[in-house]
């Protein structure tokens, strides 16, 4: 029962794609997709990365507004559709944004991101301990 319920979902997929083609955005109404990050702690700071692949420098905005960090940018589509028959397509394109919100602990003068072979990364570092702080 189980292998044909799958084989139905399948068949539903494909009949979709037939009539509605590939799906090249996560979210197709905005247009928008959503890189996935990970965040890590070390002793001094917070490391966020996030897989954005084919995504250049110059489409990709890192900024901090009211203790939010920001990220935007864009994945812009290269290929000439007409000429090419994609028998699927998985990769997102199209705009993306995500927000975090920055707790006290991190020193937003001090941050920093970078760049390379498709993955951001963002320094958080903590910020310093006064000696009034517990």
């Amino acid at each position: 029962m189980r292998r044909l319920l799958n084989d139905l979902a399948a068949i539903e997929q494909h009949f979709a794609e037939l009539t509605q083609g590939p799906k090249v955005f996560h979210d197709r109404e905005r247009g928008n997709w959503s890189p996935p990050v990970d965040v890590l702690e070390t002793e001094t700071d917070f490391v966020l990365t996030a897989e954005v692949p084919g995504v250049l420098n110059s489409q990709i905005d890192v900024q901090v507004v009211d203790r939010v960090l920001i990220l935007k940018g864009e994945r812009s589509w290269e290929k000439d559709a007409h000429a090419e028959h994609f028998h699927q397509l998985e990769s997102a394109y199209g705009s993306f944004e995500r927000r975090f919100s920055l707790s006290e602990q991190i020193d937003v003068d001090g941050i920093q991101a970078e760049l390379e072979r498709g993955v951001l990364q963002v320094i958080l570092p903590k910020r310093k301990k006064q000696p009034d702080d517990r």
